[in-house]
Parts: structure tokens; C-alpha cells; sequence
């Protein structure tokens, strides 16, 4: 009879032992940090499992060795609740929770050995921590700034000037020279009527008049070319090419010059001198 029931109970426990295979479920909080003058770190846990179970407190203090596990006791008035009191000692104590049930499983673990939930046990209140500022907005650069055209670039590569007087005076001396060889021509014409006495003195007079006010205007344009024409290569010099204003280019504006006119007989003559 008696070897019936001890059998009876063997079938029983191996039944049970091959339905429970999961290691027991440990819920819990870690504690951060105890009040100043605690004697022990209160460790609360709620622990499940088909079967009887063993949980313990593996602990140590700093990062030195761990510590005598603490078996931890039912806690009264809560289902499945369990507790454990930790002696504090030191600055810092580690943790981790761990459990077996009656038939090897396990193990149920809250941390780890390798990472165990750490307590600050100096009672010292946290510092808050300022959130980090944030970065500083990043700034775009200015849009490079248009550069307008020169404004005289077209017409003579950017010496519109220089040219505008140039033609005008290759068109007054040209005006002067032809007026010049006029003046000539009818210089000889008075000079062979001069010749001939059957001339009356109030036409040659005419002519002579004649004669002299073409001379003074080949002798206004041709002045006026040249002094045009000389005043249109100083202005080479000066008048700024469209490409001047580019970055790394210098203008040399260091020349200086002098100009003269003046007239001579039958034409004029002009002057350019100086450093350029």
C-alpha cells in the first residue's frame, strides 16, 4: 500500500515538472538611491511562476566582489510580493535579482551580473541636470551681391568716349585738310589773277577775302581734329575698361600728360607730351 502511494506522488510531481518549464517572472523597480542615514536598501519585487520558487539578492558594493546572496521572504498582505533588505555600506551598492523554481528553471533574472541596478546611498538629492542648450542656428550665407554692368560697356569695349571724340576729330581734320587744299587752290587762282592788270582791284579784293576766311576755317577744323584726336588718346588712358572693376585687377592711373594747340599758316599744329 504504501509503495502504491509513493509511486502515486512520484507520477504527480513528474507530471507537474514536465507541464512548468518557464522560469519564474520577476517584476520590479529598481531602487536609485536611499535617505541619508539608511541602514538598508529595501528591494521589492513581484514574483510568479507554476512552481515553487527560490528568489535571492546578489549584491555588492562599488564594483568590488559580490557579496553572500540574500534569500528573499514573502511579504505579508500582498500577493505574490517579495522583499529583501540589503545592509548599506560604502557610497554605492549593485544589485541584481535572480530566481529558480523546485524543478531548474531559471534563472529569472531582473539586471544581470554584468549589468546590476545601482544604488547611490550617500542621501545626497539629485542634482537636475540642465537640459543641453540647443545648437546654434546655422547661418546662411549672404547672397553675393549682382554686379551691374559697366556703364559704358558695348560700345568701344568700355572707352565709349575715347572713341566718340577720336571719330570726331579724324572727321574735323579730315574737314580741315580738304578746306586746307581749297584755300590752296584758290590761293593760286588770286595769285594768277594778280598777274593780269585787266583785273579790277574791288574783285580781287573779293577774292582775296574769299581766300582768307576758307583758310581760317581749315585752319578751326584742323585744330580742332587734332586737339579731338589727342584728347581722345588721353582718354585711353584714363577711361576705365569693363573689366577693370574685377577682383585682383589694379588700375593704373599714375599717367599724367599736357596738351597744345595752335595755329600756323594755311593749318594748325597741336602738341601731346608727358608719361603715360
Amino acid at each position: 500500500m504504501r509503495s502504491l502511494v509513493a509511486g502515486a506522488l512520484l507520477l504527480a510531481a513528474w507530471s507537474a515538472s514536465a507541464e512548468d518549464t518557464a522560469a519564474p517572472v520577476i517584476d520590479h523597480k529598481p531602487v536609485t538611491r536611499t535617505e541619508k542615514g539608511a541602514k538598508w536598501v529595501q528591494i521589492f519585487a513581484k514574483i510568479t511562476d507554476e512552481s515553487k520558487f527560490f528568489p535571492q539578492v546578489f549584491f555588492r558594493y562599488g564594483s568590488g566582489e559580490y557579496q553572500k546572496p540574500i534569500d528573499m521572504k514573502k511579504v505579508q498582505g500582498q500577493k505574490d510580493g517579495w522583499g529583501a533588505n540589503v545592509p548599506i555600506k560604502g557610497e554605492v551598492v549593485e544589485y541584481y535579482l535572480e530566481a529558480y523554481d523546485e524543478y531548474g528553471n531559471g534563472p529569472g533574472r531582473s539586471g544581470s551580473p554584468e549589468k546590476p541596478w545601482r544604488v547611490d546611498t550617500t542621501g545626497e538629492p539629485a542634482i537636475a541636470q540642465a537640459p543641453p542648450a540647443p545648437p546654434p542656428p546655422v547661418k546662411e550665407p549672404p547672397p553675393e551681391p549682382r554686379r551691374a554692368p559697366p556703364a559704358s560697356a558695348g560700345l568701344g569695349g568700355g572707352r565709349m568716349w575715347t572713341w566718340i571724340a577720336g571719330g570726331a576729330g579724324v572727321g574735323l581734320l579730315v574737314g580741315g585738310l580738304w578746306a586746307g587744299r581749297a584755300v590752296k587752290s584758290a590761293d593760286d587762282a588770286y595769285q594768277q589773277r594778280l598777274k593780269d592788270p585787266t583785273n579790277s582791284p574791288s574783285s580781287l579784293q573779293a577774292q582775296y577775302d574769299a581766300n582768307r576766311s576758307l583758310g581760317t576755317a581749315a585752319t578751326v577744323l584742323t585744330i580742332s581734329g587734332l586737339v579731338l584726336m589727342a584728347g581722345s588718346v588721353a582718354l585711353w588712358f584714363f577711361e576705365v575698361p569693363p573689366d577693370s572693376g574685377a577682383p585682383g585687377k589694379k588700375r593704373d592711373t599714375g599717367g599724367s600728360g599736357t596738351i597744345g594747340a595752335a595755329p600756323v599758316e594755311r593749318g594748325g599744329a597741336v602738341m601731346v607730351a608727358g608719361r603715360f
